[in-house]
């Protein structure tokens, strides 16, 4: 529902001329409209197992070819240690070195560690502990190596200087 009206007052020449022209736009209209988009839009019905199984394959291919790769790998492997054993030999020989290697500088890498942190972090707490033994359950003592929270199976180094603590995986 609209409605529109203009209101000149005044009884001048110009007034009379605004009335006469302007009382023209005052109108009042009533539209009634329904609109519906159902018409558009499209009609759900379920999907065939034909159609589940076109749209699942390709992710199940996907998931077989994933799994599948570390064996063809592996067999790839196999068939060239089969044709050029030196090679294989060599190949097992470096790995195995490298591991070596790896283990002997993750150990030094671990004792440069602890060092550093008992530098940084004197033993005040364990002579306090020493000291008060009730003061153990206020200052709970971390793993030297891996910060893990104190536990009744953690170790303490046996050297008197060091007393360290270490979880049971890193001893």
């Amino acid at each position: 529902s609209h409605h529109l009206s203009v209101h000149v007052s005044g009884t001048s020449l110009m007034a009379q001329l605004l009335r006469s022209t302007i009382g023209a736009l005052n109108t009042t209209s009533d539209s009634q409209m329904e609109t519906s988009n159902l018409a558009c839009l499209p009609q759900p019905r379920a999907m065939k197992m034909e159609q589940y199984m076109r749209s699942s394959l390709p992710l199940v291919v996907l998931v077989l070819f994933c799994l599948v790769q570390a064996y063809t790998y592996r067999l790839r492997r196999v068939i060239a240690a089969f044709y050029f054993p030196k090679q294989e030999k060599r190949r097992v020989l470096y790995l195995y070195n490298k591991l070596l290697r790896q283990r002997q500088s993750f150990v030094q890498r671990q004792q440069r560690r602890i060092a550093q942190r008992k530098r940084h972090h004197p033993g005040w707490r364990t002579s306090l502990v020493q000291r008060w033994p009730w003061l153990r359950r206020c200052l709970r003592q971390k793993c030297i190596v891996c910060e893990t929270p104190e536990t009744p199976r953690d170790r303490v180094c046996p050297a008197e200087a060091c007393r360290a603590r270490y979880c049971r995986w890193c001893w």
